[in-house]
């Protein structure tokens, strides 16, 4: 008989799970402060393994990895009370007698996948919904960044015991002996192509997933807005992490009254983040391998990396507003600190380039125009749409995050985080004795046909 690799780890959690689903809203929250104490002492580890794996800023570290889990526990602890409590429901007339609550209860053994990408904050984010719901996690973080998922797997057997939480490193061959185990949920973080394996293997087992994918988010400049300060906003969510993250934006489609000017802002404000005489760059994230640095620069129809930039894996800001017919920067998300402009002569011909791609997490509008926001409103669907900002309704841990189609199934963060590894279930009570569904028990009469017409009729 040939024992699964990991079946040791998933038993022990399997044998805890209805003991922490049973946890007290005090035990949880416990538990999560204990988690909130670790973060903050982890904070210069997580920093130094994220430069160590792709030169990430500290200060961007602090915001985009650690702030954001802080601010997920906090925000779980505030509410989870209120979250947590179980749920009276009115019953019709036909079930007079009856009574009925809907209550919240972990899931059981949950798996968690996550990206390169936001090592941190995409690993642990998820990890807070799933202590808060009342379940028990095993944790598969990505290869593409070892030193974090080093430091991870340390910060997690610190943090928990191995009947709570388990964190297990590998690549590909680990995510697909995982995936065999009769988990209770899968989270997944990730691109499409992946997502799309992650739920065939769920499917086998009726495994219910969640899927925080991408897509090529768009951004939309009308000719009425603030140059300077749409430039700020997009070029700070597009470069951050070197344009690494699924909700940067991926193209421009800038009314073409304002386009060269906007394209020379742009221009201006990514010097704050990257400057060509400055060599100690101290703002600016490296490519995480050597494959997405060259894939980067075969997109962007370049020949090979400067060999200034190619031993740290920069890609310093570039736009691009020549583009061809058929271009990869308009077929693939980018994943990068490459910025396609597209010139549009109005916002029925900037929808009509978002509709050539599938569903996105984000859509990003600038405009003073009311009427135009709802134009983009009422003609598109995405996870999320902004106005006049990008990328930091993310940063709200009140506000539900995912996407639709190709950019995800289901939603994370604070309530919809719980929700997404809670199971919903009802509990009914019904009378001993004489009860109104009796009245409709066979054999059938004209008495009873009455009652069902009185039923349908009024009830």
């Amino acid at each position: 008989m040939v024992i699964h690799p990991f079946q040791t780890q998933f038993d022990k959690l399997t044998a805890s799970k209805f003991k922490l689903r049973n946890r007290s809203i005090r035990e949880r929250v416990k538990l999560l402060s204990k988690m909130e104490k670790s973060v903050l002492s982890y904070r210069q580890i997580f920093r130094d393994a994220l430069f160590s794996d792709f030169r990430k800023p500290f200060t961007e570290t602090d915001i985009t990895e650690l702030y954001v889990v802080l601010k997920e526990i906090r925000h779980a602890k505030a509410n989870l009370r209120n979250w947590s409590r179980t749920e009276s429901k009115e019953a019709p007339l036909a079930l007079l007698g009856t009574s009925a609550q809907v209550a919240y209860e972990g899931k059981g053994v949950c798996l968690i996948l996550s990206p390169w990408n936001y090592p941190v904050n995409l690993l642990l984010s998820p990890l807070v919904s799933a202590i808060a719901a009342g379940n028990a996690v095993l944790l598969k973080p990505s290869e593409i960044t070892p030193n974090t998922s080093a430091a991870l797997k340390k910060f997690i057997a610190e943090t928990f015991s191995d009947s709570e939480v388990v964190l297990v490193e590998g690549g590909r061959e680990v995510a697909e002996q995982l995936l065999e185990l009769p988990f209770d949920h899968i989270f997944f973080t990730g691109g499409h192509k992946v997502g799309s394996l992650v739920m065939q293997a769920a499917a086998k087992q009726l495994i219910s997933v969640t899927l925080e994918l991408g897509g090529k988010s768009p951004v939309y400049i009308h000719h009425d807005a603030n140059i300077k300060d749409a430039a700020e906003k997009i070029n700070a969510a597009k470069l951050v992490n070197a344009g690494q993250s699924c909700i940067a934006p991926d193209y421009l489609l800038a009314h073409i009254d304002i386009a060269d000017e906007l394209i020379a802002e742009l221009k201006n404000q990514s010097l704050k983040f990257f400057n060509h005489n400055n060599k100690n760059q101290n703002a600016y994230a490296s490519i995480v391998n050597t494959n997405h640095y060259n894939r980067l620069f075969t997109m962007a129809g370049l020949q090979s990396g400067d060999s200034e930039n190619e031993p740290n894996r920069i890609i310093p800001p570039l736009i691009v507003s020549e583009i061809p017919k058929v271009s990869e920067l308009m077929e693939e998300e980018i994943f990068g600190p490459i910025l396609p402009v597209v010139k549009v002569s109005n916002q029925e011909e900037a929808l009509k380039v978002m509709h050539q791609y599938p569903t996105t997490l984000s859509i990003y509008i600038f405009s003073r125009n009311g009427k135009v926001k709802e134009f983009f409103r009422q003609n598109t669907s995405s996870g999320s749409i902004c106005y006049n900002e990008c990328a930091v309704q993310f940063l709200n841990p009140g506000l539900p995050f995912g996407g639709m189609h190709q950019s995800g199934i289901g939603r994370s963060h604070g309530k919809a985080g719980f929700l997404a590894f809670s199971n919903e279930r009802v509990i009914f009570h019904q009378r001993v004795g004489i009860t109104t569904a009796k009245l409709l028990y066979p054999p059938y009469s004209n008495f009873k046909n009455k009652i069902v017409d009185l039923l349908l009729k009024y009830f």
